[in-house]
């Protein structure tokens, strides 16, 4: 998984430390990162 290539222990953990420092839950972001790439 992802988060733990990075250093996160769980996925739980990734998403809260994501969500606190950017604002939106990885799902978000990258649902945004979606649409912005189909404009």
């Amino acid at each position: 998984a992802a988060a733990m290539r990075v250093g996160y222990e769980s996925a739980s953990q990734f998403s809260r430390e994501f969500k606190r420092y950017f604002g939106v839950t990885p799902g978000e972001d990258a649902a945004r990162m979606r649409t912005m790439q189909g404009s």
